[in-house]
């Protein structure tokens, strides 16, 4: 028995080790009519992804119970094409480099510019290459972590 949800495409999980900030980027995309799932633990993202069918993750590179490699690396293994974006505090190359290495397709420092997300999410859930509808996004632009 599947328990997927076959017209969950527009599930965005956001797992972020920062409660707040998960809450708040998650927020912000339910103001599009986007579904969109919070969380600090990997663990709780794992069992997201295997129960709903995800059209898009952001990952914070740093979660409560694991690494957010680590976490990449398990949804990968669940949706092989699944979309990720990761997000984190940390400015080293090396960082990067690995996250990149784990083939996402944005990688963002915090705080988090909703503009810049805004542009990345309406790519991915553009129908046939056409720019979805915006999110208003706040005069500042940005969700300080």
């Amino acid at each position: 028995m599947n328990f997927r949800e076959s017209a969950g495409q527009r599930w965005i999980l956001v797992a972020d080790g920062d409660e707040a900030t998960a809450r708040l980027v998650a927020s912000f995309l339910l103001q599009a009519r986007l579904r969109a799932y919070p969380t600090a633990r990997g663990l709780d993202a794992i069992r997201l992804a295997g129960r709903f069918r995800l059209g898009l993750a952001v990952v914070d590179v740093d979660l409560l119970d694991m690494p957010g490699c680590d976490l990449v690396k398990r949804l990968r293994a669940i949706e092989p094409a699944l979309p990720i974006v990761m997000t984190t505090i940390d400015y080293s190359p090396e960082t990067e480099v690995q996250a990149r290495q784990l083939g996402i397709v944005q990688y963002l420092h915090k705080p988090i510019d909703l503009q810049r997300l805004d542009r990345v999410v309406s790519r991915i859930f553009a129908p046939d290459g056409e720019p979805s509808p915006r999110i208003s996004v706040p005069s500042n632009g940005e969700v300080k972590a």
